[in-house]
């Protein structure tokens, strides 16, 4: 059997809302998000594929007017080659007072002393929690119910005024066309005297909405997305009890080169499209299904292409040169090099005919802090050591180069960090030489987000400036992300996806134009790629020696306020761009290596 790789997308049901009745039902969440590229298959008859997806969970019903709610149900799991993404958890009614339902991200609350729905999301599939509640039984007032969490951002909770709003989800272009999907549903809100702001649906899948005069809206159709909380009042009868949304169906994606693979399907029928070279598969129907994949036979050259008779014509001519006038290859071309003999370009460098393929080419370590190293961590001192390069971040010294280190250490076997305090804890050694492509590998844990449209630096080379190259975390009206400086300028801006308290790596490499986020966990053996953006000159390279914001930066943002609160455990520099098999030996190897 011939292997081939493959993308694909997989999203569990999203959850149902919770049903309005005597106060309002909460919003249900939406369903795992789990998106895989390059991932390498088997083709052949033997080995099949079970592809599975998940229903919707079904909105909360009332049983007429003024009578008793129901909570929603959740969503079902969808997976593909084992890997599994979970349904979203449920919206809740007044009278079912329970915690929202947990799942690939959590329901909303109602009441407050109830607790929204947490993410079961297993990385590298994304989910959030619900929103918290602020609902009572009776009185004048409006109180909203929360929103169900979405795949990129957690659901808003309610307030004395306005109902929760869902989390949102995620844009992805596996079809050729960006799609959104595995929103949470908005909550619903309790207004009797006739004044809501009812729940919207998070944008990203369309969650479902609450509304005051119908059944809460459903989630927009095989997106994975959570249906809306039912809402209580209208103008004409402030006790019309009304029902929650139903989630919306999962899906599952496929997407391969169009020349590596024919495929036969049993148990649904998927609707395919192609993008370019490439034959994308979209199963929606709540079965399970069966694919096979059989490689497509290449056609050889059984006789010769021209023949040249030897003394009598001419031969075929190739270009000549030496290494000196070497070109920028395309991958494929072939020339006579008369230093080396007869060369091929594979896509990276020239290579002989007469020789071995080279293996490819991997990055060097040119700089490495790391809490676990003795060398570079010396008992928890105000400074710590380049233990390649002999690069000092600290201790305190004024004018310049003006290396500060400040902060905590953790100093236990297995477990050593340095923590960040968010105030004066960052490091910074000026002087510094980077590589012009190069890898910057991060480990750290958060134990909070940033403030609200506020921004924490992670690492810079200058923190500020036309040189700088920064990486930063940043709060996004309540969406999690991070982001990219190239100079003075954001280039980049996407959801982090990643959980609090945990430790996790985050990788980008750089080319002369382009760069790529990889994001994985403590204890996973792969990662993500996250982000890839390539801008229209090319990354600065100069890294001074000056001080005032120059050198090389950790945990600080350019107006010195912006600091991150992150548990730090190691950062590492590569001479080159890593290949994502590479990153992954790192998250392999865990945050202690």
């Amino acid at each position: 059997m011939a292997n081939f790789n493959i993308d694909y997308l997989v999203v569990g049901g999203g959850g149902g809302g919770g049903s309005a009745n005597g106060a309002s039902g909460s919003g249900g969440g939406a369903g795992e998000y789990l998106y895989k590229t390059g991932q390498t298959l088997s083709t052949g008859i033997v080995y099949t594929y079970y592809v599975s997806v998940g229903a919707n969970g079904v909105g909360g019903a009332t049983t007429g007017n003024n009578g008793y709610g129901a909570a929603g149900t959740q969503g079902a799991s969808s997976s593909f080659n084992n890997d599994s993404a979970v349904g979203g958890g449920f919206g809740v009614s007044p009278y079912v007072q329970v915690n929202g339902g947990d799942g690939g991200s959590g329901g909303g609350a109602n009441y407050p002393t109830y607790s929204p729905g947490s993410s079961t999301a297993v990385y590298p599939g994304l989910g959030n929690s619900g929103g918290a509640g602020n609902t009572v039984s009776g009185g004048a007032g409006a109180y909203g119910s929360g929103g169900g969490g979405g795949a990129a951002q957690a659901g808003f909770p309610g307030t004395t005024s306005v109902a929760g709003n869902g989390g949102d989800g995620i844009y992805n272009s596996i079809t050729g066309t960006s799609t959104a999907y595995a929103a949470g549903g908005g909550g619903g809100i309790f207004a009797p005297s006739g004044q809501y702001t009812f729940g919207i649906g998070g944008s990203g899948g369309t969650g479902g909405s609450s509304s005051i005069t119908n059944n809460a809206s459903d989630g927009a159709p095989s997106t994975g997305s959570g249906g809306g909380g039912g809402s209580y009042a209208t103008s004409a009868n402030p006790y019309q009890p009304f029902n929650g949304g139903n989630g919306a169906s999962g899906i599952v994606i496929l997407r391969w080169l169009t020349t590596d693979a024919g495929y036969t399907v049993s148990g649904s029928n998927p609707t395919q499209t192609i993008d370019g070279a490439y034959t994308v598969l979209s199963f929606t129907a709540t079965v399970t299904s069966t694919i096979t994949f059989t490689s497509i036979a290449r056609t050889k050259v059984s006789s010769a292409l021209v023949d040249f008779n030897s003394g009598t014509e001419d031969g075929l001519k190739l270009p000549s040169g030496d290494d000196a006038n070497q070109p920028t290859g395309v991958q494929g071309m072939i020339r006579n090099n008369i230093d080396s003999g007869m060369t091929f370009y594979n896509g990276t460098e020239w290579i002989s005919l007469d020789a071995t393929t080279p293996p490819l080419s991997t990055v060097t370590l040119t700089n490495s802090w790391r809490a676990w190293d003795t060398a570079s961590f010396v008992n928890g001192n105000n400074s710590c050591t380049d233990v390649t390069g002999g690069l000092v971040l600290g201790p305190y010294s004024s004018g310049s180069p003006g290396a500060f280190f400040y902060g905590s250490y953790s100093n236990t076997a297995g477990n050593k960090y340095w923590v960040m305090n968010g105030t004066g804890a960052h490091a910074r050694r000026a002087g510094f030489t980077r590589p012009t492509e190069f890898s910057v590998s991060y480990w750290g844990n958060k134990p909070n987000n940033p403030g609200f449209n506020s921004e924490r630096g992670i690492w810079s080379f200058n923190a500020l400036g036309t040189n700088c190259i920064r990486l930063a975390r940043r709060n996004d009206t309540n969406t999690q992300s991070l982001r990219i400086y190239s100079g003075n300028s954001v280039i980049a801006t996407f959801a982090d996806g990643i959980n609090l308290n945990t430790w996790y790596n985050i990788t980008l490499t750089f080319s002369a134009n382009t760069v790529k986020t990889y994001v994985g966990v403590q204890g996973g053996s792969a990662t993500t790629l996250v982000n890839e953006t390539t801008i229209g000159g090319t990354f600065p390279t100069g890294v001074s020696n000056a001080s005032n914001g120059t050198g090389f930066w950790i945990g600080c943002a350019p107006d010195y306020t912006g600091m991150t609160t992150d548990s730090w455990s190691g950062l590492n520099i590569y001479d080159g761009v890593a290949r994502q098999a590479e990153i992954d030996t790192i998250v392999s190897n865990g945050y202690q290596q």
